[in-house]
């Protein structure tokens, strides 16, 4: 057997077990209209129908109701909330050097648009059409009209969940050409540029921005709620479910917004260029080695999905949202993933302010002409365990919104108690899957692929977010099935001293993963974090270290920020010294816990203790 197809069946098999199997599955059969169909042709279409007509159903049954006639135009809110915005956006011309940059930044894939040039050939051929390109790009950003060529593309579907017959399970995203890409990606930069200076994007906006990340989101989030707890405040989280957002963009509303913003002249004229005249045709695979696309159909809402100007266009559109409702709540948005936190020391306060928030929130979609879905909007009412707080009902128009003991966020699950339980019982399954898979493989494979394949299918996975939950007292559960699949790697009995394994594959342990991830977290957003030195001026030998607050709640000394601040400031001086620069840091906190491999953060704080 050819090595590329040892290594093929081996990623295949993973991917089947652990069900990271391409979502973009055989599509052999859908119910359209109430009726099976199997025809790869209709199937097609009925897709392509749906993904371009989904606003103008979702429009057509939330958005037409007689006192919706009466909602605020979309611009008033940025009235009310932006001062007027003086400056104008310039798009200067591009240069053969930034062309090429961009073309070598793309990743190299054999997948393509409608025109099938992939990524891949694009590199290849770079140097012979990289000066006729460069002119093209700046005809384009001189003149403000998009190539017709450039704005046709093919969608898949892409299964999400519930029903795989069912066509609103699936979402679209667009395969668009690589020369639109190279373009895209030069726009992108400058208008990004442009929003950045001008301090245009919402703070509490985290998606799909430089030096941002779901950490960053979900810290913010989780910060707020210890703070409230700390202070004994009522808290809670309402999670709003948006229907299709990226496509129900409405393209008026959105250039009515960007001219608000200062992107007038051919700017305005460009993006007008990009969203206009769009076409798309679906295509699906029915079986192994056959596909069918549609029919083509025009685009007259939405962004495009996998596009490079599509998310920031949605951020634009959005943006408003957060400042129109923050005067009595917290905003975390994720995109389109929109969280609201309320607080209050009074239950009719923070119930009365509960209502106005939704109230707010609910108008301002309707404005926009986004839904919000209200079967799928919840409120999860945090608390201690110590505390049997009220539960406390708010209203969406004339339904109750659900009141829930646990949610999804961002990846994460999070119960009323911040326990972890729900969290790491979800991660249990998954990982029992990962174990399972490197099981089946391992008689066939080198000990470097294995620990490839635990990197990419176990590590991965334990240790996204694992600065929020890696602290619990649950996290012995995950350790065991860490040390599980260490000891199938390896290839050793239970016997045998697991820390010594942990060396020599240099794989760090739960706890010292937990502590490593948590450290980088607090050198990369030192901001966040407060030095003793900036809260008094005496000179003493702690200056440096940062400031602890004050909390008697295990909870919050359980959180991101007490157990960041405390954990750093235990570090041997000669690891601190470097966080100026985060890769030296990465690279002796690291060799610092793969030393000691410690079984538990108690260990950990043992070890600092009898250091010399």
């Amino acid at each position: 057997m050819k090595l590329t197809n040892k290594t093929n069946t081996t990623w295949n098999i993973v991917k089947n077990i652990t069900n990271k199997e391409n979502t973009s599955h055989n599509i052999q059969k859908m119910n359209i209209n109430n009726t099976e169909f199997s025809n790869p042709f209709t199937i097609a279409n009925a897709f392509n129908s749906y993904f371009t007509s989904v606003a103008e159903n979702i429009n057509n049954i939330n958005h037409s109701d007689t006192h919706l006639k009466e909602k605020n135009d979309p611009i008033s809110y940025l009235k009310s909330n932006f001062n007027l915005i003086t400056s104008q956006i310039r798009l200067k011309n591009t240069s053969t050097y930034e062309v090429n940059k961009i073309i070598h930044s793309l990743k190299s894939k054999n997948s393509h648009g409608y025109d099938e040039v992939s990524t891949k050939i694009l590199k290849d051929s770079s140097p012979y059409i990289l000066s006729p390109l460069t002119y093209i790009f700046n005809r384009v950003l001189t003149t403000g009209i998009f190539p017709d060529r450039l704005k046709i593309s093919e969608v898949k579907p892409l299964f999400k969940n519930g029903d795989k017959t069912k066509l609103s399970n699936f979402r679209p995203i667009s395969l668009l050409t690589s020369f639109s890409k190279i373009i895209e990606k030069i726009i992108y930069k400058r208008w990004y540029k442009y929003l950045n200076e001008n301090n245009i994007l919402a703070h509490e906006q985290f998606g799909f921005r430089k030096k941002s990340s779901t950490d960053m989101a979900i810290y913010t989030f989780i910060n707020s709620v210890l703070s409230s707890l700390d202070k004994k405040l009522i808290i809670g989280g309402v999670f709003c479910d948006l229907q299709k957002a990226f496509d129900c963009v409405n393209h008026n509303i959105l250039l009515s917004k960007l001219e608000f913003y200062g992107i007038s002249g051919i700017a305005i004229k460009l993006i007008r260029s990009y969203l206009t005249d769009r076409y798309q045709r679906v295509i699906i695979k029915y079986n192994s080695s056959n596909k069918q696309v549609s029919e083509w159909e025009p685009i007259k809402h939405g962004v495009p999905q996998g596009s490079i100007l599509g998310p920031l266009l949605f951020l634009v559109y959005i943006n408003d949202l957060a400042l129109t409702i923050n005067r009595v709540a917290k905003v975390i948005l994720f995109a389109d993933d929109t969280s609201i936190l309320i607080s209050n020391s009074k239950p009719e306060e923070f119930k009365s302010n509960s209502n106005l928030v939704i109230k707010q929130t609910i108008d301002w979609f309707h404005s926009n002409l986004l839904s919000l879905n209200s079967n799928k909007t919840h409120l999860l009412q945090f608390r201690t365990k110590k505390l049997n707080e009220m539960m406390i009902q708010i209203k969406i128009s004339n339904s109750i919104i659900n009141n829930i003991n646990s949610t999804k966020f961002l990846g994460l699950t999070l119960d009323d108690t911040l326990s972890w339980k729900e969290h790491i019982s979800d991660l249990t399954l998954k990982l029992n899957k990962a174990c399972y898979a490197i099981r089946a493989i391992k008689p066939y494979m080198s000990l470097k692929v294995l620990r490839t394949v635990y990197f990419s299918y176990f590590h991965s996975v334990m240790t996204y977010g694992i600065i929020f939950w890696g602290n619990s007292h649950l996290n012995y559960i995950i350790f065991k099935i860490q040390k599980r699949i260490i000891r199938i790697i390896a290839n050793k009995s239970k016997l045998e001293s697991f820390r010594n394994l942990f060396k020599q594959l240099q794989i760090l342990t739960l706890p010292s993963q937990y502590i490593f991830s948590l450290l980088v977290f607090v050198v990369r957003h030192r901001n966040l974090f407060v030095a003793n030195s900036e809260i008094h001026d005496i000179n003493t030998r702690f200056n440096h270290n940062l400031h602890l607050p004050t909390t008697k709640l295990t909870l919050v000394q359980k959180g991101v920020f007490y157990s960041g601040s405390k954990i750093y400031n235990l570090l041997p001086p000669y690891i601190k010294s470097v966080n100026n620069d985060l890769n030296k840091f990465k690279m002796k906190l690291k060799t610092f816990l793969l030393e000691y491999s410690c079984y538990s953060i108690g260990e950990f704080y043992q070890i600092i203790s009898e250091l010399p």
